[in-house]
């Protein structure tokens, strides 16, 4: 008699990823995460690289989050499937852009404009 041979396939469900990138970076303090998972998730962010202080931001069947509101420096990001399988940390840098740049650009579109305004002046009267 030959022996039977029983083939065992067990299906793993993949854990979730985060599939914006493995760095994340904004210098307008906003940022589109977007990850992968087989059910509902939380997102979860931490001023810690060991996520030992991480806040839930967002729980739920969407598999994006726009977070906005962060202030300049580092964080650090991950999903946690209700199952309990966590994608890996990335790391997501805040960078401000500076109040000198910003008062430079808005002088200069003070400028622009006044010219705008003085040329449209101009026309009228002739």
């Amino acid at each position: 008699m030959a022996p039977l041979l029983f083939s065992a396939s067990v299906a793993f469900a993949a854990a979730p990823e985060i599939t914006s990138g493995h760095e994340l970076s904004s210098d307008t303090g906003h940022v589109l995460v977007a990850w992968e998972a087989d059910g509902p998730a939380t997102l979860s962010i931490s001023r810690d690289a060991d996520l030992g202080d991480a806040q839930p931001l967002y729980q739920g069947n969407q598999q994006s989050y726009f977070l906005s509101g962060l202030e300049s420096g580092e964080y650090y990001l991950q999903v946690v499937e209700a199952s309990g399988a966590r994608s890996q940390p990335v790391r997501l840098s805040i960078e401000h852009q500076s109040l000198t740049k910003a008062l430079w650009l808005t002088l200069i579109g003070a400028i622009i404009t006044l010219g705008i305004v003085v040329v449209i002046f101009r026309g009228v009267r002739r």
